[in-house]
């Protein structure tokens, strides 16, 4: 996949995240606990990968981005947070067993794979119960896999704001 086609998913990540399942103007975790837990999840992650990769930060997941053209109602004042890493020093014939490995654990952890790539390199999910969405697959030329964690819309401080 192209770092272009990476960005795409992203944004199709943001979006799918804003609308699934979360009630429209309740509490919800505050912006640093929804860092703290996409940090957890990417760390939990990696942690089962053999050879360990060097994680290199996508810096503009660094970004705090709004809740896109959200179709649940709610307000537009949510946010999402997110970090996706590229996972240097993998080599090109193990990335099939990594991403296979990786998604073995989410099933593991009893969170819902919702499509894999037909040939097994590409795997998107949501962890449970929290309904985080997960990714793992292959960017551009080189085939370096990309793992990316990003939060449901949540409300930067835990609660919509007093009118």
């Amino acid at each position: 996949m192209s770092r272009f086609i990476v960005v795409i998913v992203a944004v199709v990540v943001f979006v799918v995240g804003c609308t699934e399942g979360e009630a429209v103007n309740a509490p919800t975790m505050t912006q640093d606990q929804a860092l703290a837990r996409v940090e957890q999840l990417i760390k939990e992650t990696v942690d089962v990968i053999t050879p360990k990769p060097r994680l290199d930060l996508y810096r503009p997941s660094l970004n705090v981005n709004g809740c896109l053209d959200p179709t649940d109602g709610g307000a537009e004042d949510r946010v999402v947070i997110s970090r996706s890493y590229y996972l240097r020093d993998i080599p090109m014939d193990q990335i099939g067993e990594v991403t296979r490995r990786v998604k073995q654990h989410w099933e593991r952890q009893g969170y819902y794979i919702e499509t894999a790539s037909k040939d097994g390199l590409a795997v998107f999910g949501h962890s449970q119960p929290d309904d985080f969405l997960i990714s793992i697959g292959p960017t551009g030329d080189d085939n370096v896999l990309s793992l990316g964690v990003s939060s449901p819309c949540i409300w930067p401080t835990g609660a919509p704001e007093a009118v």
